[in-house]
């Protein structure tokens, strides 16, 4: 039975670490990313640098590093996922010369004067920005750049709309690689869109959907689904026993709710919407969490687990009406009902995310802390294994 904490990214001195995504590859290493807002924990951050932690089997967590940080820029933490077949670390992104607040309504003009001034600053420097994912093929050694090219998908808004969108990583919650069906190999990140402009939570819940975004050629190129539920924004998804994918969401309708969608043609489209009465979440506006499946046969032991389970599934959140108590929620059938729970920290927490290896048998959860904000302390990182989560 095991259980360990590490203040991994831990906030000062300017630094205000958040929006954590950790991945764990074939040798039993986990990777963990985060954001480094500068000054402030605001959204809004004008400066932000997109940071980087290595823990190898039997090692202690190395020194975080930065991996991308433009003076001034807001480069701006998405979604990693780990690519089995070609043994690739992937970790989107976005580079934002000038930010510019979420909620408010922008004239054409404002919004013409805005990319003005964001093309004359990466001009300047020479950068190219927008969105991109960073690789590492040698195990975190090295790491390359490239854009993250995005095809766009039409679809017909609420209002009758004909939207174009294509989608935007959100960080947290990894990307995963399908085992099953005619959909094998592919890489599938979680991800979200807007139809139009919002000023107020009102707004904002009939402009957002999560989507998800898909790649069959080892993350070169990727494709946009359809939405799921409107009003959604962030979430995270697992592959079930049966090849069909779950989208488990954060919600804006405060209501404490998770909402969940299916898809059984590999993320393209989804449905089946409905909520998990089990799964409490914050009822102000939700909270980004982690959802995993770990099959029986990539468990180290899978003794572990009762006679009849499909594997173990794993969803992690701050278990209550606010933003604290981190907690992990285990199933043994997919979601469709939940075993049991444990607290993994009691006090002011937010954002996470997690991951297996077999490789040590460990589960690594990344989760944001504080003590005057549910962000404000920066990230642990809490190691177990499935005795101690089970025992």
């Amino acid at each position: 039975m095991y259980f360990k904490t590490t203040d991994l990214f831990s906030s000062g001195g300017g630094a205000n670490y958040r929006i954590p995504s950790v991945v764990a590859d074939c040798r039993g290493t986990f990777y963990a990313f985060c954001n480094d807002r500068r000054g402030t924990l605001s959204d809004a951050a004008g400066e932000v640098f997109l940071c980087f932690a290595r823990k190898k089997p039997g090692e202690d967590w190395e020194t975080p590093r930065p991996l991308v940080a433009v003076e001034g820029w807001a480069c701006s933490m998405g979604s990693a996922v780990y690519d089995r077949t070609s043994d690739t670390v992937m970790c989107c992104g976005e580079k934002i010369p000038v930010q510019r607040r979420e909620f408010g309504h922008y004239s054409a003009e404002v919004l013409a004067e805005y990319e003005a001034e964001a093309e004359k600053k990466a001009r300047a420097l020479g950068i190219l920005r927008g969105r991109f994912i960073l690789f590492t093929e040698d195990g975190g050694e090295t790491w390359g750049e490239r854009p993250h090219v995005i095809e766009e998908r039409e679809y017909t808004h609420i209002d009758g709309r004909r939207v174009s969108f294509g989608g935007s990583c959100h960080g947290s919650a990894h990307g995963i690689e399908l085992r099953h069906g005619p959909h094998a190999g592919r890489l599938l990140c979680p991800s979200r869109t807007q139809a139009g402009q919002y000023a107020n939570w009102d707004e904002l819940r009939v402009n957002v959907y999560n989507n998800a975004l898909w790649s069959d050629d080892r993350g070169l190129t990727w494709h946009a689904s359809g939405p799921v539920q409107l009003g959604t924004g962030e979430g995270t998804l697992v592959e079930e026993a049966d090849g069909s994918i779950t989208y488990n969401s954060r919600a804006y309708f405060r209501d404490g709710l998770r909402y969940l969608a299916t898809s059984h043609d590999g993320g393209e489209t989804w449905g089946e919407f409905r909520t998990d009465p089990y799964l409490r979440e914050e009822v102000f506006c939700g909270c980004n969490a982690s959802f995993l499946r770990v099959e029986r046969d990539e468990l180290a032991h899978p003794s572990i687990l009762p006679e009849g389970a499909d594997g173990l599934t794993l969803f992690a959140n701050p278990r209550a009406e606010k933003r604290e108590n981190m907690t992990v929620c285990w199933s043994y059938n997919g979601g469709r009902s939940w075993a049991g729970e444990k607290t993994v920290f009691p006090g002011l927490s937010s954002y996470s995310s997690l991951d297996y290896s077999p490789i040590g048998d460990r589960f690594v959860l990344l989760y944001e802390h504080g003590v005057e904000d549910p962000c404000d302390g920066g990230v642990a990182a809490a190691e177990f294994d499935p005795e101690w989560l089970l025992g």
